[in-house]
C-alpha cells in the first residue's frame, strides 16, 4: 500500500469518525428520539468505559506490583 493510498483510508476512517456524530442524532430525531435522551444515554455510556479504563489501569499498576517506571525516584 503506498503513502497515498494509506492516507486516503486514514483521512476516510476520519471523516466517518466526525460524521457519526450528527448522523446518528438526525436518525434518532427522525426515529422520534429527543436528542436530550441520546446525549444523557452517551454521557452514561463514556462515564462507563472511563471508570472502566481506570480501574483497568489501577489493577494493572496493582498487579505489577508498582513496579512502574514513573514510581523510581533516582537518586542522583
Amino acid at each position: 500500500m503506498n503513502p497515498t493510498s494509506t492516507q486516503a483510508a486514514e483521512s476516510g476512517v476520519a471523516m466517518i469518525a466526525k460524521s457519526a456524530p450528527p448522523v446518528s442524532v438526525s436518525i434518532a430525531t427522525i426515529v422520534g428520539m429527543p436528542v436530550s435522551d441520546l446525549v444523557l444515554w452517551g454521557t452514561l455510556l463514556y462515564t462507563m468505559l472511563m471508570i472502566g479504563h481506570k480501574m483497568l489501569a489501577i489493577y494493572r499498576d496493582i498487579k505489577q506490583g508498582g513496579r512502574d517506571e514513573r514510581n523510581h525516584q533516582d537518586v542522583a
